[in-house]
């Protein structure tokens, strides 16, 4: 028998099928629209975990928040909202392992991943140091960020940071330096506030 409608149908678009998850609920849409993006989610929590088991745990858990969270967010680019949702699910699973980002009063030369077993108090003050220090991170301009991060966070050398945006060593060494330098004054702001 004949099919009436055998044109191919057009794949939905992010933002079509966000908008009917979120009218109808239809967990059929979020899947589609998860499948898409599934591997770069997936060799994100890889680059956080650094462990295959913990990083396809990650993938499920993902998923599960979603089926909450795009209900009850406006999301305008589903792609980079995953993205920040991801990273964001990642950096509490390691809060929650205890392994946080721990700096000095200066800011460090060196951002280091250290296991702490403190009590709860020392623990959520790290909370609130490594919150202001993500949003410090966030507000630095563009070339300061990405090589703070990858310098910082991701192990990357000089030498592999200039290779991958295509600069000099030197401007490297020099987006480090500022960027630390623009970290340190944000940090010891919110220090200030905090006291106020």
């Amino acid at each position: 028998m004949l099919r009436i409608f055998s044109k191919k149908e057009e794949p939905q678009s992010d933002a079509a099928l966000v908008a009917h998850y979120q009218q109808t609920g239809d967990q059929v849409s979020l899947s589609q629209l998860y499948e898409r993006y599934i591997e770069l989610v997936y060799g994100l929590c890889l680059k956080y975990f650094k462990d295959e088991g913990l990083a396809q745990d990650a993938v499920i858990n993902i998923y599960e928040e979603l089926v909450k969270k795009v209900k009850a967010h406006e999301i305008k680019q589903f792609k980079s909202w995953l993205h920040v949702l991801a990273r964001n699910h990642c950096l509490m699973q390691l809060r929650k392992k205890k392994i946080t980002i721990n700096f000095d009063p200066d800011l460090m030369q060196s951002v280091d991943l250290r296991h702490h077993n403190n009590d709860s108090e020392d623990v959520e003050e790290r909370e609130e140091q490594l919150q202001g220090l993500e949003d410090c991170i966030a507000g630095l301009a563009e070339e300061q960020k990405a090589c703070i991060e990858l310098f910082y966070l991701q192990g990357k050398t000089y030498k592999d940071i200039a290779s991958q945006h295509n600069m000099q060593i030197g401007k490297v060494r020099s987006f480090i330096q500022n960027g630390r330098r623009n970290l340190k004054i944000c940090m010891e702001r919110k220090v200030l506030k905090g006291e106020e």
